[in-house]
């Protein structure tokens, strides 16, 4: 019996230790993906020419082309639904999907930009996640002025690699703030999701002729 317990203790440690092994991967894995995307970033905010009002239609741009593989769209879309996601047809899911598409992306650009960042680099890893497909990655950025603020972002092991479905952003809660603004709006809406997403959709194309106007004048 002794040492029968005395092999189920060194299993029940080799189970433990490799369960750590699988999640401290996991967090370096998520992190690699954060900090390259990051670093990509930051040579676009540091180009003279896309720092113009002028340019902010191609800055845009240019940070989808990163985000892209790294950030889940449709995931994060519908989390900002939340309960309305159900009532939502299959057309309207996808219109709001893409819409929120651009709101995010400007949403994120803009927040870095008005950061004035210098450099940044990425914060050692906190309490172990207790699901190795989830983890949460931070960075520190600093402005030129030395301000130091923190992006943390929530990754999620998908079937394509890791991707990002939040991020904080000096402890603003994007897809919270997000989540809030579309229950707002149905409820002004009366209910009515569909008009909400033609709404959203508007808002998306009239900052989009902002841009194209700042970028001609």
């Amino acid at each position: 019996m002794k040492q029968f317990c005395s092999v189920f203790k060194v299993v029940l440690l080799m189970l433990v230790f490799t369960g750590t092994q699988s999640v401290q991967a996991s967090w370096e894995e998520s992190r690699t993906v954060v900090d390259g995307a990051m670093a990509e970033m930051m040579q676009i905010l540091e180009t003279p020419e896309l720092q113009e009002d002028a340019a902010e239609g191609e800055l845009l741009t240019r940070i989808e082309t990163i985000l892209d593989p790294v950030v889940d769209f449709e995931y994060v879309a519908k989390r900002v639904m939340g309960k309305y996601y159900r009532r939502a047809s299959a057309e309207q899911r996808d219109a709001f999907s893409g819409a929120f598409r651009d709101t995010l992306i400007r949403t994120y650009s803009k927040s870095l930009a008005e950061f004035d960042l210098e450099r940044y680099e990425m914060a050692p890893e906190g309490k172990p996640s207790p699901k190795p497909n989830k983890q949460i990655v931070s960075v520190y950025v600093y402005s030129s002025t030395g301000q130091r603020y923190t992006l943390v972002y929530y990754m999620l092991k998908q079937d394509s690699g890791w991707q990002a479905v939040n991020v904080l952003v000096d402890g603003i809660n994007l897809r919270l703030n997000f989540k809030n603004q579309f229950a707002d709006m149905v409820s002004r809406a009366k209910g009515d999701v569909g008009q909400v997403v033609a709404d959203w959709q508007s808002l998306v194309a009239i900052d989009s002729d902002d841009e194209k106007s700042a970028e001609g004048a």
